[in-house]
């Protein structure tokens, strides 16, 4: 069962992720045409200035999701009620202290813009953001509620529709009227809309949780979540200090166009660590089950299998980014928006480090280890914040970039796989590394490889030329790769449970066809 609602999940998940590719493109073509850098610059800072409410949340969400695993595995509706109602209030307090915040936040906004005296309607533009943020909270106990039951498929089915409705939407608006106003107003109403369809979902597949009878919280389960919330805040902080400040430190020392520039290179790179992501978030719900109920064993060997898997899809996501974005960007949109090659190479070099703690990570949280490194995301944050600062006077936009990369070298790079060796896996760490500097060689000389291929079968940047290293960077790497691992034991679990699957698929498509 966790196998199959893993596949469902990644299924839809990737799918998603695809058609939402393709449509961010051409929507972010039409905005920098029809608004301009300035104002892409100015939606991305605000992002990342709003992306600080999450610090208010202080991992409330993540630790009651986590308490949610075992009553769901074992069908104790009483408990999942409880951590339901508990949610559904906390929530409901945070939406008002975000709104307080974010209200006490706008008389600065000035001071971490540079160069942004072209952007009118700031107010009401703030405004705008505040009230989507505000929104997200409003379901956000249903949302956890079937992601930690593995369903979370059945709601990205719908957010591909409203995805699809939302971003056509706005791309009409910047076509016929050119106006930002608009196309944030338009933003708000269809997500408000999907927020209220979703919960209705979840409604209807938990009608338990409809209740007016008040369920309490054991001791000791209160307990746990008090405990986890304050060590998750002290987290929250820190990843904001390490993923939230970029734009506002570029904005704030460089200018504002500069963030939009970036922004480019952000979308596109979140976009591919979107689909990776989603494919890791699919398992997610499965390993919080499997800690939940299995032996130190078999999570390490699952463990092996999902960081074999966790290295082939980053290591062959960096060599697709290092041949194939810059060239699709001087296409898209024109070598002008293209970034120093270093500062390139280190966003590449952030985007690897972080995308490898992703199959760590997962069990990490997934076992409920939030304490253990409560001050490790923190202390990762202030020496990003502070080396980041000193390198940006030397080095200007590289040295914010090489900051992040130091931080995480410096912290929770190690901590990380300590952590969770020690607690879940119940044996030494030392594998973890060794296995990290095999896979990163592999990884450089294989896009070394690649790259000296693509040089030599592809001239130009033309649209068939861009296919063809699509091409180049998918078949030589896993080639590369299946030639070392078909016979690794993690690989042909991956490759026993693909064909398993596929077979699955194939007979349930035959019976409905009979």
């Amino acid at each position: 069962m966790r196998t199959s609602n893993s596949i469902k999940n990644i299924s839809i998940s990737i799918f998603s992720q695809v058609v939402m590719v393709i449509l961010g493109f051409i929507s972010r073509k039409v905005f920098l045409d029809s608004l301009g850098i300035d104002y892409l610059g100015v939606n991305g800072l605000l992002t990342n200035v709003l992306s600080m409410m999450a610090l208010v949340e202080g991992g409330i969400g993540m630790s009651i999701v986590y308490n949610l695993y075992k009553p769901l595995a074992e069908n104790d509706r009483q408990k999942v009620i409880s951590l339901v109602q508990l949610y559904k209030k906390v929530y409901g307090i945070l939406a008002l202290i975000i709104l307080l915040i974010s209200l006490s936040i706008f008389p600065f906004l000035d001071n971490i813009m540079k160069d942004g005296d072209s952007i009118s309607n700031l107010t009401l533009i703030y405004s705008l953001f505040i009230a989507k943020n505000m929104i997200s909270y409003l379901n956000a106990h249903k949302w956890s509620l079937i992601n930690a039951d593995q369903k979370g498929y059945v709601l990205t089915r719908m957010a591909l529709l409203f995805q699809i409705f939302s971003t056509i939407a706005k791309i009409i608006v910047l076509i016929l009227t050119q106006n930002y106003i608009l196309y944030l107003i338009i933003e708000l109403i269809i997500f408000t809309v999907q927020n209220f369809v979703n919960g209705r979902i979840v409604n209807k597949r938990y009608l338990y949780i409809k209740t007016r009878v008040k369920h309490s919280i054991d001791k000791s389960t209160k307990d746990n979540i008090i405990m986890n919330v304050k060590a998750l805040f002290l987290h929250n902080i820190g990843g904001f200090l390490v993923f939230g400040t970029d734009n506002i430190l570029i904005s704030s020392f460089i200018s504002v166009a500069t963030v939009g520039i970036y922004s480019n290179y952000t979308m596109i790179i979140g976009q591919l660590s979107s689909l990776l992501g989603q494919i890791f978030y699919g398992i997610g719900a499965s390993v919080g089950n499997l800690v939940a109920t299995e032996s130190s064993d078999k999570n390490y060997s699952i463990f092996k299998v999902t960081y074999l898997f966790n290295f082939w899809m980053y290591s062959v996501g960096v060599i697709f980014l290092y041949n194939l974005l810059e060239p699709f960007i001087s296409w898209w949109l024109g070598e002008e928006f293209l970034l120093d090659w270093i500062i390139f190479v280190l966003i590449l070099v952030n985007f690897y480090l972080t995308g490898m703690r992703t199959a760590i990570a997962t069990f990490k949280n997934k076992a409920g280890l939030f304490v253990q490194d409560k001050y490790a995301s923190l202390i990762e944050g202030l020496i990003n914040l502070i080396v980041s600062l000193f390198l940006l006077q030397y080095f200007g936009l590289a040295g914010i970039f090489l900051g992040t990369a130091i931080s995480t070298i410096l912290t929770v790079f190690w901590t990380q796989p300590f952590i969770v060796y020690k607690n879940v896996f119940k044996r030494p760490v030392w594998s973890y590394f060794t296995s990290y500097g095999f896979y990163a060689v592999l990884t450089i000389s294989t896009c070394i490889i690649t790259s000296y291929v693509c040089n030599i079968l592809i001239k130009g940047h033309s649209f068939m030329s861009l296919i063809g290293l699509g091409l180049i960077c998918l078949v030589v790497p896993n080639i590369f790769y299946i030639t070392m691992f078909y016979r690794n034991k993690e690989f042909q679990y991956i490759l026993s449970t693909a064909l398993s699957t596929i077979r699955v698929r194939l007979a349930t498509a035959k019976q409905k066809v009979s």
